[in-house]
């Protein structure tokens, strides 16, 4: 008896707060906006932007309304936020113009197929959310559209003028090639994804790579560099 009260005597007791529920570790400032960003983006590309409130992340959060405000100064900021953790890198830069630059001359091409149907694959509910901003309005699409997109299809173009430069692909407007290219892509992916062409409609990553690199190369090479 005596050695059973001892092992009771050491048993530890988790430690409970004034409300008699267990005390969870408490998240760092960052881990908190983290999880913020992350449960915003889903109520975003569910109800909207304008049909999410900052009670509504707070309450599916678990915090106040306050430590919402104390990370982000409202909804807007929320976006931003979102976008830069789609889009960025820990340094800061686009995970796309980062592997882009790694690659030479028709390299490039490839990667931008695989990318973007990595991103809508990997996370749908980004894409539903840009479009929920465009179509109820918003300013929210353009700050994405403005600044990620922007600076995407410049990178770009100036690959395609190099090679127009050199010689390998036909003189064209590059701005204008580089939207066909990502253009066809984005449709691609969009269509997969967002409406569901998937579940009837469905080929291999690399195969999808290889035809609409393809096509594109068919259109865009100059005489002397298709026959070789």
């Amino acid at each position: 008896m005596a050695d059973k009260i001892k092992k009771n005597r050491n048993k530890k007791t988790p430690l409970r707060g004034g409300s008699g529920k267990l005390n969870r570790p408490r998240m760092s400032g960052a881990e908190r906006r983290c999880q913020i960003v992350e449960v915003a983006g889903q109520l975003f590309a569910r109800k909207g932007f304008r049909g999410t409130t900052t009670k509504e992340i707070a309450r599916e959060v678990g915090v106040s309304e306050a430590t919402i405000f104390k990370h982000f100064s409202g909804k807007k900021a929320l976006f931003e936020a979102i976008i830069d953790r789609c889009c960025n890198d820990e340094a800061g830069s686009l995970i796309l113009i980062s592997r882009l630059e790694e690659k030479d001359g028709l390299e490039i091409f490839p990667e931008v197929v695989r990318f973007f149907i990595s991103l809508y694959e990997d996370d749908p509910s980004f894409a539903r959310l840009l479009m929920f901003s465009a179509l109820e309005g918003e300013k929210l699409s353009e700050i994405f559209f403005e600044s990620r997109c922007t600076e995407v299809l410049e990178y770009v173009a100036g690959r395609i003028r190099l090679l127009i430069k050199e010689g390998t692909f036909k003189d064209t407007d590059p701005e204008l090639a580089a939207k066909a290219f990502m253009g066809m892509v984005i449709h691609y992916c969009v269509m997969q994804e967002i409406y569901g062409f998937k579940k009837v409609f469905h080929r291999p990553v690399e195969k999808v790579v290889e035809t609409f690199v393809g096509i594109y190369l068919n259109g865009m090479l100059t005489a002397g560099e298709a026959k070789g």
